[in-house]
């Protein structure tokens, strides 16, 4: 007997769509008030007053100043032994005494406590050579004038034994660039920044004075007052040349913090007016007042000149010592340990009012970290309904055909 064939049922009664239900009504929620929690006072960390040290009035720098002072008729001695020295010696007198001057420049530099001038760096050699490299081409132009005259009058006849000679110029104007060095820019300069170095125009003030020192050694200063006008106008010029030189090499000096690059390029300088003297065999005079009135007022032209030329050079020493930090001591100054210039008082740890709470600001929290002084009510959320779904839905995936037809080719399916 046949089967009666079954309905086709799915495989997956699951996946078939239920008919809408009734929605229902939103469930209400009472909101929850969060009431802020009674805050405790927190105690206040005041800062730990500082520990109190025993006040030591800071030094005025008057002692560094007189004993560098006093060290200067030193050097008088230096050069006599020099003079001795050399004369005793092929180095000759001049260059003794340059040398024994030079050498107890350093020495009475170091003793007072300027061992530091001696720290040559590439660095300092590279500021002393942009302050100074404008003296140096005006030297050499100078040197080229003078070898120019040499040749044009037929007079540039070098000596016998004009080697040794170019070896002593450079040992004598390296010995003169140490000796005027360690003496107007090591004992005089360092020794007024000790008092004067405080402040910026200190600083300007000592390398004034330090300046004017220098320029007061290429001058006999015992004969200014009973010499004719001329010749106190050369010495007047002279002196105001060498100052505007000195000036831009204490520039450098109070830039580099050392003397060693600023007495090389000195000694270069002065090479380059030197060395043909040498050569060629002439004396060496140091004279630059002429009692005669022809070569006197040429004097005069060429000083003026040569301080027309070297205002370059005070401008730009102007300027290092307008970006210098200050102060500057200098090398021979030491401060006492334990120095106390305004001693804070101590802060007492007291406790704080209610009105010291406050909140932190864009700037970042106060000294003390206090609680915020107002407290705003919190957001009540209240949960919203679930959304109602409407009255017809439609199912969002409509079943596969295939799923609810049977396979034919199955012989249990075919009734037999």
């Amino acid at each position: 007997m046949m089967d009666s064939q079954q309905p086709n049922q799915p495989q997956y009664p699951s996946q078939v769509p239920q008919p809408p239900q009734a929605p229902q009504a939103p469930q209400a929620y009472a909101p929850q008030a969060y009431a802020p929690q009674a805050m405790t006072q927190q105690p206040v960390y005041a800062q730990p007053a500082p520990v109190q040290q025993p006040a030591v009035k800071p030094k005025k720098g008057w002692g560094k100043l007189f004993a560098a002072l006093a060290c200067l008729p030193l050097l008088i001695v230096g050069e006599i032994i020099g003079l001795y020295a050399g004369d005793a010696t092929v180095l000759g007198q001049d260059l003794g005494a340059e040398l024994g001057g030079a050498l107890f420049a350093v020495v009475l530099c170091c003793v007072l406590g300027g061992v530091s001038l001696l720290n040559i760096t590439a660095k300092s050699w590279k500021w002393a050579w942009r302050g100074l490299w404008w003296s140096i081409a005006i030297s050499a132009a100078i040197a080229i004038l003078d070898l120019y005259d040499y040749i044009s009058t037929d007079s540039l006849f070098p000596v016998r034994d004009w080697p040794w000679q170019f070896f002593l110029s450079i040992v004598y104007c390296i010995a003169i660039g140490f000796f005027e060095e360690f003496m107007a820019r090591g004992l005089v300069l360092q020794g007024l920044l000790s008092r004067m170095g405080t402040n910026r125009k200190g600083v300007v003030w000592a390398c004034i004075l330090s300046s004017l020192f220098f320029g007061l050694l290429h001058v006999d200063v015992s004969q200014m007052f009973s010499v004719t006008p001329l010749e106190f106008l050369q010495g007047a010029l002279k002196v105001l040349q060498t100052g505007m030189y000195g000036f831009a090499l204490a520039a450098v000096v109070c830039k580099t913090g050392e003397i060693v690059s600023a007495a090389l390029l000195h000694g270069l300088d002065d090479w380059l007016l030197f060395v043909l003297t040498f050569v060629v065999g002439d004396s060496l005079v140091t004279e630059y007042v002429s009692s005669d009135v022809d070569e006197g007022w040429a004097t005069v032209i060429v000083y003026a000149i040569c301080i027309a030329l070297y205002i370059p050079l005070v401008v730009r020493a102007a300027h290092t010592l307008r970006d210098l930090d200050v102060p500057n001591r200098g090398a021979f100054f030491r401060e006492r340990a334990g120095v106390a210039t305004a001693p804070a008082a101590p802060v007492a740890p007291v406790a704080a009012p209610a009105a010291a709470y406050a909140a932190p600001t864009q700037q970042g929290y106060p000294a003390q970290y206090v609680q915020p002084q107002q407290y705003v009510q919190p957001q009540q959320y209240v949960q919203q309904p679930p959304a109602v779904p409407p009255a017809n839905p439609i199912p969002t995936q409509i079943p596969d055909e295939n799923l609810f037809q049977t396979d034919r080719s199955d012989p249990r399916n075919t009734g037999l």
